[in-house]
């Protein structure tokens, strides 16, 4: 009678030390994943940030030179006012172009009469150009912030376009944040009521200097792309009646 042998097969466990250092190599591939992504998400949030400010800084420089523009239209407008109160002591023609005399003999012999009909006429005209003026201010304004409007839809539009997973996009980007960096770096303030504390207030100084600019905005609209083109110009009360 014959006898069977069966011989078992064992399969030997890796070493402990082998086991140790695969599972170190695991957890450090999902380590440095992790870092990956936290990197990438705080350099987008940090590209969102940029973006937004970018947008507050237009917006905000936009107002500031409408505003600015406004004043100088005011001033335009007392001379303007000033100019034809001189020209209300005269009389004028209806023909064009218009001839402004003084009649050797008062038309109304009470010189009362005349000069209250003469303020009438004067306040009369004054407060439709005043009117006209008012609704040019408001469409300067308007247009300023038109203007920045499509600058910020232009800028969005090519972001879309640019946006990819591709690193040239993404390098792309980067610089886009860099030179945003490099233009509107930090600017540290003392806060007045902090006691101790320093804190780093970036956007505090903005309107502070965009005022500055405002003393140089006659130079300034020149190369100011937010400043209204030439069609919000038609219309302006530019003539004396």
């Amino acid at each position: 009678m014959g006898m069977a042998v069966t011989a078992l097969v064992t399969t030997a466990a890796p070493p402990l030390g082998m086991c140790n250092a695969s599972r170190t190599h695991r957890e450090l591939g999902n380590a440095d994943q992790k870092a990956r992504e936290e990197s990438e998400r705080l350099r987008q949030q940090e590209r969102e940030q940029a973006i937004e400010k970018r947008k507050r800084d237009m917006m905000l420089r936009a107002r500031v030179a409408a505003k600015a523009e406004e004043k100088r239209l005011e001033l335009l407008y007392m001379q303007w006012v000033e100019h034809h109160k001189k020209l209300s002591n005269f009389l004028r023609t209806k023909a064009e172009p218009q001839i402004y005399f003084m009649p050797a003999k008062p038309i109304i012999d009470d010189p009362a009469i005349a000069e209250e009909n003469k303020e009438k006429a004067f306040e009369e005209w004054k407060s439709v150009r005043r009117a006209e003026m008012t609704q040019f201010q408001k469409q300067v304004e308007g247009q300023y912030i038109s203007n920045v409007e499509r600058q910020l839809e232009r800028l969005q539009n090519a972001r879309n376009a640019r946006r990819g997973t591709g690193p040239s996009n993404m390098q792309e980007m980067d610089k886009e944040l860099d030179s945003h960096r490099a233009e509107h770096g930090p600017k540290t303030r003392r806060l007045p009521e902090g006691g101790n504390d320093d804190e780093d207030v970036e956007d505090m100084a903005a309107e502070d200097e965009l005022m500055d600019e405002v003393l140089g905005v006659s130079e300034a609209n020149n190369e100011d792309p937010t400043k209204p083109s030439e069609e919000a110009t038609d219309g302006a009360p530019v003539t004396v009646q």
